[in-house]
């Protein structure tokens, strides 16, 4: 049986600062083949504005994205979806190949993009935004509230949020000498 390629591959390397899940990728993100692509889709703003990297970049730039310490993953490789309450509950199995690939990154951070997201990962939900107690392997744990546009009411928290994990993972604004900004 041939092996399917995923609708978009993980962007991850070993060693990164920080890691973010998301759930699927959405129909839009899929078609044109880089994460967070969709019009309404706020996630490269929010990286700009938190201070993860110097500039706006373009959903094209996915790729680029561990020079600046950061990764992509999705839960649900072969599924797109627009709206994370219509996927199917995950596997165990998909569960566990996720957490390996995290696991074998070794990242320092993994963000989950919402708390459906953290749920569908770990099969816990979540009671709180930030940090969490848990880690995955050596890598600390974090939640922000979705980059979708269907969030943007919760616009200026989750900047804060991003802000926030930016703090966390950069104590005292040190960003690596080694990465860009």
């Amino acid at each position: 049986m041939e092996e399917r390629a995923p609708l978009l591959p993980d962007i991850l390397v070993p060693g990164l600062d920080v890691v973010f899940v998301g759930a699927a990728p959405s129909f839009w993100a899929a078609q044109v083949g880089h994460y967070y692509a969709g019009p309404r889709n706020r996630f490269w703003q929010l990286l700009y504005h938190a201070g993860f990297t110097p500039r706006l970049l373009q959903p094209e730039e996915d790729v680029t994205l561990p020079a600046y310490g950061i990764g992509l993953v999705a839960l649900f490789t072969h599924i797109a979806s627009n709206a994370n309450h219509l996927l199917p509950e995950p596997s165990s199995l998909q569960r566990e190949q996720l957490i390996e690939r995290l696991i074998a990154a070794a990242p320092r951070w993994v963000c989950y993009n919402g708390k459906d997201v953290y749920r569908m990962v770990t099969g816990r939900e979540c009671r709180r935004w930030g940090e969490q107690k848990e880690q995955l392997g050596a890598a600390r744990t974090f939640v922000v509230i979705s980059s979708s546009g269907r969030a943007d009411g919760w616009g200026h928290e989750r900047l804060m949020l991003y802000k926030e994990l930016y703090d966390c993972v950069y104590p005292a604004g040190a960003k690596s000498a080694t990465r860009p900004h």
